[in-house]
């Protein structure tokens, strides 16, 4: 993967913060309750801090090392980065700017796997952003 390849399909789109109101995503977390929009974000926030942990275990990192040089970290920042402002909006219950942080979430995680699956020499990376 090219890092100005990466740049120009993931990076800029997403700290541009367009977010799409018409996708399915949108529509699925209008659906949502408020306890379902809380539930969504925990379960993001976790599932990204349970891959960084296996990634940096010794175990997958050496599993991983073979194929994958520096693109997963650039792909885990951005997934850090928007996920970063979810606990504040689950403390002080401001749904509608977390259900737009979610929204911002799905937007850049779809670009990730298009993004992977287009670019990415081996596609074994893709396994690891789909489960956050």
């Amino acid at each position: 993967m090219s890092f100005h390849t990466f740049v120009e399909h993931v990076r800029n789109p997403y700290f541009r913060g367009e977010v799409d109101t018409t996708t399915d995503f949108a529509k699925m977390l209008d659906e949502c309750s408020d306890e379902d929009l809380v539930k969504r974000a925990q379960q993001h926030v976790t599932s990204l801090l349970t891959a960084q942990r296996e990634l940096f275990s010794i175990k997958m990192y050496a599993a991983l090392e073979e194929y994958v040089n520096n693109d997963i970290f650039l792909l885990f920042s951005l997934v850090a980065d928007a996920l970063h402002n979810m606990p504040q909006h689950l403390t002080n219950s401001n749904k509608e700017e977390l259900k737009v942080e979610l929204l911002r979430f799905y937007q850049l995680k779809e670009s990730i796997l298009q993004y992977i699956n287009e670019f990415a020499e081996n596609k074994n990376v893709k396994i690891v952003f789909e489960a956050i």
